[in-house]
């Protein structure tokens, strides 16, 4: 494993005890990861501002292609804390991700999202409010293209479409519990506006347990 993909976990306390000792031996020596380290300084500053209040526990997913599976508690640490601080702090004019650091201070519950090269979290606030989606990693998607999210319960359906911020994080808030009973959470690229019915690959998604 490389050390310097280690240094998110570690500035979020995501490693384990003999984790943290060989990578500060490896950050003792290497001026890369200690100014990495020191460049969260305003990221976890901005989060400490938030109201956070201790994450209820995970759904369990299942049936995700193990590629997904490897590191994802690390990879949903980073998205809820790097990411919602991060917009929270550089985006305080956009409207959802004000909504989304609210939703932090409400008990949200969280359902951690995968894919090859993204991740992210689905929040639903205490009251059934209010649904946000927020994924890092998604590459730029081509002209007259965006990322739609999907939600198969009973039925498929789209709560709508991502939209970027300033620091490349693509979030989504709706009305109501967006995900209830949902058995499947998707995120593909389609047409910009949004499409009828997916027809792109899965970019990130969820398996929920029954």
């Amino acid at each position: 494993m490389n050390p310097h993909d280690d240094v998110e976990a570690y500035v979020l306390g995501a490693l384990d005890a003999a984790d943290v000792r060989a990578f500060e031996s490896h950050a003792a020596t290497c001026a890369q990861c200690r100014d990495a380290i020191a460049s969260y300084a305003g990221v976890l500053a901005a989060l400490r501002r938030l109201p956070l209040a201790a994450p209820p526990a995970m759904p369990r997913v299942r049936r995700m292609p193990l590629a997904w599976r490897i590191g994802a508690g690390i990879a949903a640490a980073i998205a809820l804390a790097i990411g919602l601080a991060a917009a929270f702090a550089a985006n305080r004019g956009d409207e959802d991700a004000r909504a989304i650091a609210e939703m932090l201070g409400s008990h949200a519950r969280m359902v951690a999202l995968a894919g090859p090269a993204a991740h992210g979290s689905a929040l639903v606030d205490a009251g059934g409010r209010r649904t946000a989606f927020v994924v890092s990693g998604l590459p730029d998607p081509p002209r007259g293209r965006g990322y739609q999210v999907w939600v198969r319960g009973k039925t498929v359906r789209s709560p709508g479409m991502l939209h970027r911020l300033r620091d490349g994080l693509e979030v989504l808030v709706v009305s109501g519990d967006a995900i209830e009973g949902a058995k499947r959470i998707g995120i593909t690229e389609e047409q910009a506006g949004g499409s009828p019915m997916r027809t792109g690959p899965l970019e990130a998604g969820a398996t929920l347990a029954d």
